[in-house]
């Protein structure tokens, strides 16, 4: 969770008014990739938590369900975050095993794994050379991911380092196709240029290679027979903590606009701006009385906060 130099010395987990890094990885990375999502249906795991360490991973739901659309992702994961114990070690393998499962379930369409995280995966610590079990079961998922149609983009959040992710996306051996890619996202956020210029350029950087990767899978998809699963992933349900909270809060239901006030925390002007691009200003309502902005809100089909169907969509001008 190191944002000492890059988020202002906050958990970059931070949940308030202003969006965290992993929040606003998130929303650039959904609205560039939801064209393309043929079924809006997005699988979402956690790890690196005091329930998974380096073994396993949970589902954001307890009946496994995926996220529809970035939007639910960005409203599940504010839900989650607040009741985690964060721990190591970290290994990414597990996670793309779970990814590898994905496709398979998906009768071998083309994935994209997006990985983010504030930390690479545990490194020995040695000067002779000699990778941790953690590298060397990253390592081994990825080599066995590209035998099948699935890209892996890793996103650095947080100040690093992150030299044996580059490592990852530059030396890795005997893969099917070149399936891994590094974006540092504190680099590229933390210049001078205007948002707008900066989200382009992530965006950019983070999904260069999905094309010529996705034209490398083409071939691989009809191989399905000759792979043979090395690892399996180990798929947990949310920690318990967070499983209390979704009891509670599904035992209350949403209050009503004319109830609903500002949140603690939160000044006047966090609450004109969209909760789910996090940059626009609120300018369309439901008929629930959430508010989105209007380009959010024209591609919905369900209210992202309290998730009833959108029946009724107004704009409102200021």
């Amino acid at each position: 969770m190191n944002g000492r130099y890059s988020f202002g010395r906050k958990s970059l987990h931070a949940i308030n008014g202003n969006p965290n890094p992993y929040e606003q990885a998130i929303s650039i990375i959904g609205r560039t990739l939801s064209p393309f999502d043929d079924d809006n249906l997005i699988p979402c795991f956690g790890f690196g938590d005091a329930s998974t360490h380096d073994h396993s991973v949970f589902s954001f739901y307890q009946d496994s369900r995926p996220c529809r659309g970035f939007e639910e992702v960005l409203v599940r994961y504010r839900q989650i975050v607040p009741h985690l114990n964060l721990s190591g070690p970290t290994s990414f393998a597990p996670l793309i095993y779970a990814a590898i499962s994905a496709v398979e379930n998906s009768n071998w369409q083309y994935h994209v794994l997006v990985i983010i995280a504030d930390g690479q995966v545990t490194t020995a610590n040695t000067n002779d050379g000699r990778l941790s079990p953690q590298e060397q079961a990253t390592i081994q998922a990825i080599v066995e991911a590209s035998h099948y149609p699935l890209s892996i983009v890793m996103v650095g959040v947080g100040d690093g380092p992150w030299d044996a992710m580059q490592h990852f996306d530059d030396c890795i051996p005997e893969r099917a196709f070149d399936n891994f890619q590094f974006v540092n996202f504190t680099d590229i956020m933390s210049t001078s240029k205007d948002m707008s210029k900066k989200e382009a350029a992530f965006a950019l950087a983070a999904l260069m290679e999905i094309p010529s990767q996705y034209k490398a899978t083409q071939g691989i998809r009809y191989q399905e027979k000759q792979a043979q699963r090395i690892g399996s992933p180990r798929i947990l349900p949310p920690p318990n903590k967070v499983l209390e909270h979704d009891n509670a809060a599904a035992s209350h239901p949403p209050p009503t606009a004319s109830s609903r006030s500002t949140g603690i925390g939160k000044t006047a002007a966090d609450e004109q701006v969209c909760p789910i691009c996090l940059t626009n200003p609120k300018d369309m309502a439901f008929q629930c009385g959430h508010l989105t902005c209007k380009e959010c809100g024209s591609i919905l089909s369900t209210c992202p906060l309290c998730r009833v169907p959108i029946t009724m969509r107004v704009r409102l001008f200021s």
